[in-house]
């Protein structure tokens, strides 16, 4: 499935990885291929027709005949399916798993590269897109929960059908992704859904919006796609229902069989899960396109940090992120990082921080009062104090260097005596002299006093925080810090029961920004808008949503960045780059920006062979 715009916080590791509990020599790999065997068994089905040899990966090299790529992940997924999965742990599972119909491409995600359809056309008048399928190409093996091996399937039409049946479901619990396929406007439920997909022949459909929607390309192609024949029946290879719109059927869906296995058609196939252990996935013998490089992957179950760090700079682990700044800084004196064993890497990422204010508050309703607290918050020294300059300031809600954030616009300075100007003409004064301004609302004194939420298990965050609680000290302004639980942050969150928090965003190169900026979405609860409304900002997002065309898109980006900058409903921070680690032995590591999960693993190959017992 496409990605959304979802929170970061420090805890949660660059890249979401694991592996298995087994002892990892390395060996020589002179060759990196060979013969594969001639047939195989997933964990999900039988036996595989004879195998194609081995060919040459995307990175231009022969695939490896034995060699797997160790990661690990930190918690075990709700459920992976497909369709109802919206976690961070299911999407790196799925990644070499699933494939979509055609996907941006790394390097540029203004182009595009087809994988399950060869081509396709969008007829800009009738807004239909014609997709044509790659032929041939095999879901893996599946076997019921008796036992049952379920006949070898070909991808076609009904496949991409059948995906979009379950995801416009309103039953099925995908309310999130469903979400960008339905006209907010339309009152009848009826006529909400904004797209019909429909079968031509085995090999082509057709998907037509009935209006424009400037992302109808992400939405449309960049769908990773479910397997019918699967999905469809119940665990005694039974039609759930022949009505994939009914709750009857959704009831299925939702609790599935298949829900804690994988089936796909891309270059990787499930062999083995064993929830809080570990996840095996063994090579498509069989796969369309370009091999993958190893052999297999193998995902170890490392819930703490700590443990997961070692093995990372131990090179126990292939790959991993290391999201604590200082322990990051502290691994470049690790003995296996000084002697070239393991290399620690930095790169960029579509992730941003920001302090974010209830709008909701008397206090903060006024935007030159909430450019005085930017004006008081020292971003330049926490990217040098607390991020070893590894950050770049952020000026507005889209992403410096990239192709919709603008280049006139600059960080708002640091000045406290701006900032004490501003609260003056705003109002706000001290005027019983104990050092902390006050205004009156409607004949009540309210003292500039506010809390801030933080998660309480980043150190980095407290940090910040200490250092603009000290700031607005001086100008007259009583901030103090609440550490909260991930949960009942989230849970105060949703409710709107907090005065201010930082937190961050990550989202895609190209994102909708309705459902942060729009009004409509100011005053409801579970909204990620917490409370920002401007008439000429809706105005905007709603062309935007409309505009097919890239230019205009870009000036109305442009034009929202610069209004939000005006009104400063957080007081923009700033982007960190990623952290990580990987093992020397992985060779053509490339990392791209704007794309998550910012690097391919499909190029990737390896000096040596990671040889492990069965």
């Amino acid at each position: 499935m496409t990605q959304r715009i979802s929170f970061i916080s420090l805890a949660i590791s660059v890249a979401i990885l694991a592996g298995c509990r087994q002892d990892t020599p390395v060996t020589s790999n002179p060759t990196g291929g060979g013969s594969s065997p001639t047939n195989t068994t997933s964990a999900g089905g039988g036996e595989v027709a004879a195998a194609k040899p081995l060919g040459t990966t995307r990175g231009g090299v022969q695939a490896a005949e034995n060699d797997a790529l160790v990661l690990y992940y930190a918690s075990d997924p709700d459920t992976l399916n497909l369709v109802t999965a919206s976690d961070n742990v299911s999407d790196a599972l799925h990644r070499t798993v699933y494939e979509y119909l055609a996907r941006r491409t790394f390097d540029d995600p203004m182009k595009w590269e087809p994988q399950l359809a060869e081509s396709w056309e969008f007829d800009e008048e009738t807004l239909e897109y014609t997709i044509h399928l790659r032929k041939g190409v095999m879901w893996h093996p599946m076997l019921l929960p008796n036992g049952t091996e379920i006949a070898p399937k070909e991808f076609t039409s009904r496949d991409v059908k059948f995906t979009f049946d379950c995801l416009l479901n309103e039953h099925v619990e995908a309310a999130d992704k469903r979400s960008y396929y339905l006209d907010p406007d339309e009152e009848d439920p009826a006529k909400q859904v904004k797209i019909t997909v429909s079968v031509v022949d085995k090999y082509t459909v057709k998907v037509k919006w009935n209006k424009p929607y400037f992302q109808a390309d992400d939405y449309t192609l960049m769908m990773q796609m479910c397997p019918r024949h699967v999905y469809s029946v119940d665990e005694n290879g039974e039609p759930i229902s022949f009505d994939f719109s009914s709750k009857e059927f959704a009831d299925g869906f939702n609790t599935h069989w298949a829900n804690s296995k994988m089936c796909g058609t891309g270059p990787m196939i499930l062999k083995e899960y064993t929830k809080s252990d570990k996840v095996v996935l063994e090579r498509n013998p069989n796969y369309w396109g370009q091999p993958y490089y190893f052999s297999s992957i193998r995902y170890r179950y490392i819930s703490n940090n700590n443990t997961a760090r070692q093995q990372l700079l131990t090179g126990d682990l292939d790959w991993g992120g290391i999201p604590q700044i200082d322990l990051y800084m502290q691994a470049k004196d690790h003995e296996s990082v000084k002697s070239g064993k393991v290399e620690l890497k930095e790169f960029k990422r579509t992730a941003y921080r920001y302090l974010g204010y209830n709008l909701q508050r008397k206090m903060f309703q006024d935007k030159n009062v909430r450019m005085a607290l930017s004006h008081a918050v020292p971003v330049d020294g926490i990217i040098e104090q607390i991020y070893h300059g590894l950050a770049t300031r952020m000026t507005g809600p889209f992403l410096p260097g990239g192709p919709f954030c603008p280049d006139d616009v600059d960080p708002v300075p640091l000045d406290l005596e701006q900032a004490k100007k501003l609260l003056d003409e705003a109002g706000w004064k001290d005027t019983n002299d104990n050092g902390i301004r006050d205004k009156e609302f409607d004949g009540e004194v309210i003292e500039f006093k506010f809390d801030t939420m933080i998660f309480s298990d980043s150190p980095q965050y407290l940090s910040i925080t200490e250092l603009i609680k000290e700031n607005l000290r001086q100008i007259g302004v009583d901030m103090q810090i609440s550490q909260t639980k991930w949960s009942l942050f989230l849970e105060k969150l949703n409710k709107k029961e907090f005065d201010a928090m930082i937190l961050g965003w990550v989202s895609d190169w190209k994102s909708d920004p309705f459902q942060l900026w729009h009004s409509s979405q100011a005053d409801l609860l579970d909204s990620s808008n917490f409370g920002y409304k401007n008439p000429e900002v809706d105005t905007l997002i709603e062309e935007l949503r409309v505009t097919m065309d890239e230019e205009r898109q870009k000036e109305i980006y442009f034009r929202l960045h610069h209004l939000i900058y005006e009104d400063q409903p957080y007081t923009f921070l700033y982007a960190e780059l990623a952290t990580g680690a990987i093992n020397s032995r992985i060779e053509n590591v490339n990392f791209y920006q704007w794309f998550r999960p910012h690097t391919d693993a499909r190029e990737w190959s390896s000096k040596t062979a990671r040889v492990l017992g069965k």
